[in-house]
């Protein structure tokens, strides 16, 4: 079994993924580009993926001070999904 072998590899390559092809965004830059790979990697809980997207991005220039701020503010927003999603779980129970 290989990523070739999925047809979402495929997907992604020609959706641009910098780690599967070499299709360029029309709207977001390299760099934002990598900031959101990190940060979704990163919430979706996948330790390997996270550690490849934050190498790559070290590797492509991005201070680690500004990977940290994404992901940051990626934790700031989960959290916030986080408590809402309680509050009306809660709701809905009363």
């Amino acid at each position: 079994m290989e990523y070739k072998d999925f047809s979402m590899i495929k997907a992604q390559k020609e959706a641009g993924d910098y780690l599967f092809g070499d299709v360029k965004s029309e709207y977001l830059t390299d760099r934002e580009r990598r900031l959101i790979c990190i940060v979704t990697a990163d919430t979706r809980g996948c330790p390997d993926c996270t550690a490849v997207r934050i190498k790559e991005a070290l590797e492509f220039g991005i201070d680690e001070k500004i990977i940290n701020a994404a992901i940051n503010l990626s934790a700031a927003i989960n959290s916030g999904f986080t408590i809402t999603m309680a509050i009306n779980g809660m709701k809905k129970v009363k």
